[in-house]
């Protein structure tokens, strides 16, 4: 039987929870969360007993080693903190991503592991979906040729990054990480695994184009709730139309910390900023942003990040020299051509063996039960990163950041 515990019990917490539930080989032994109703849900849905909901993970640390493995998915911030203290216990860790806050922290559980001996994974879930493993196939399988370059986007949505980036943990990168980690780091890892090549040299370019005063209609107030109707109406952005039903939906994970508090009453409660106007606030999260990638043997990638979508999507193409593929992850239909022959349609829609809807084509799912193969029978997998390549993928992230605030300079990588 494995033994987890599970440090930050909100939405992704609660979505391994649920994993581990559906595993008849596995137990979730111990949570650590400071939202009571969160640790509530722990004791009822999934049964971890009273004295095992620690209210911080302090507390959970204190208690010593209880469990084969810990699930960490506290906020970006407090990741380094929480995973040095795991490593020293002895624990295998699966890390949400981003690692850490800084390169320096990134390196430093990096080198902890190792000195240690003890595996850490990230929670790079795009390359367990069956949508970027059919990509990588082809590509190691010889069916494009060699890839020369690719394109990747990540459209955030628009309702998406107003409640992430603008109102909600993610909305001030000094908070927390620069959004191109925060978001992206998923994209920069996928792009090196899927090439099989360090890459060499970075460069960036973004900003902050939309989400700011300058934008902010006429008669509009700094809190919806005082926002004058004519504006309501109209306002793409407005709390009292866009949330209600998205929490009913479930997918408002942010606002999940509030648990059974009227809705309404919290959007008009001015202590918090889930009611404030997206142009009026503190954010200054980048709503758009470009990367370009040089890899060793010459070939190039460029991944897009924006805001200005209406769905939650990601887009690839891959240029090969003999041949493409490009889709929508969502869709999950790639468009695959051999030069001189006919475009083959490939399905790779999820199966009903996911169990869950989990937003990354199922790889969260396949990153379960990749992480408890890794840590009892260690065996081989295609999809799993280590932590050394996972810090190199975080190394371009930052990198590209320092070239977005310096005009785009280019970055080279040692």
């Amino acid at each position: 039987m494995n033994t987890f515990a599970i440090v930050g019990f909100g939405s992704r917490g609660t979505m391994f929870a649920n994993l581990i539930a559906k595993d008849k080989d596995s137990k979730l032994v111990a949570v650590a969360e400071k939202f009571p109703h969160n640790r509530k849900n722990a004791q009822e849905k999934f049964g971890v007993p009273q004295n095992m909901c620690f209210e911080s993970a302090e507390d959970f640390f204190s208690a010593g080693k209880v469990c084969d493995a810990v699930f960490i998915c506290t906020q970006d911030a407090q990741h380094y903190a929480h995973a040095m203290k795991a490593l020293e216990l002895g624990y295998d860790i699966c890390l949400e991503k981003p690692a850490a806050v800084t390169i320096e922290e990134c390196e430093g559980i990096r080198d902890a592991a190792n000195r240690l001996g003890r595996k850490v994974m990230l929670t790079h879930v795009l390359r367990y979906s069956p949508f970027y493993k059919k990509i990588k196939e082809l590509i190691d399988g010889g069916a494009l040729g060699k890839v020369v370059t690719i394109n990747q986007t990540e459209n955030v949505a628009y309702w998406h990054f107003a409640l992430s980036y603008v109102r909600g943990p993610w909305r001030k990168m000094d908070d927390s990480t620069p959004t191109i980690i925060a978001k992206c780091c998923h994209d920069l890892d996928i792009l090196g695994w899927l090439t099989g090549e360090k890459c060499t040299a970075v460069n960036s370019f973004g900003g902050l184009f939309y989400y700011n005063e300058k934008n902010a209609p006429q008669k509009s107030a700094k809190f919806c709730v005082d926002c004058d109707e004519s504006v309501k109406e109209k306002c793409l952005y407005n709390a009292y139309k866009v949330y209600p039903e998205r929490v009913k939906k479930a997918v408002v994970g942010g606002l999940s910390e509030y648990g059974d508090r009227d809705i309404y009453e919290l959007l008009a409660d001015k202590k918090h900023v889930w009611g404030r106007c997206v142009f009026r606030g503190e954010n200054d999260a980048v709503d758009h942003q470009v990367v370009d990638m040089l890899y060793e043997s010459g070939a190039t990638a460029h991944l897009t990040m924006t805001a200005f979508s209406e769905r939650c999507y990601r887009f690839i193409k891959v240029h090969g020299t003999d041949g493409e593929v490009y889709g929508d992850m969502e869709e999950g239909i790639l468009h695959y051509t051999r030069f001189g022959g006919e475009e083959q349609l490939i399905d790779v829609n999820i199966g009903a063996e996911t169990e869950l809807d989990d937003g990354h084509g199922g790889g969260d799912y396949y990153l379960y039960q990749d992480f408890k193969n890794y840590i009892t029978t260690n065996e081989p997998s295609a999809s799993r990163t280590s932590i050394d390549k996972s810090i190199e993928s975080h190394l371009v992230g930052f990198l590209a950041e320092e070239s977005r605030k310096n005009g785009g300079k280019t970055m080279k990588i040692e």
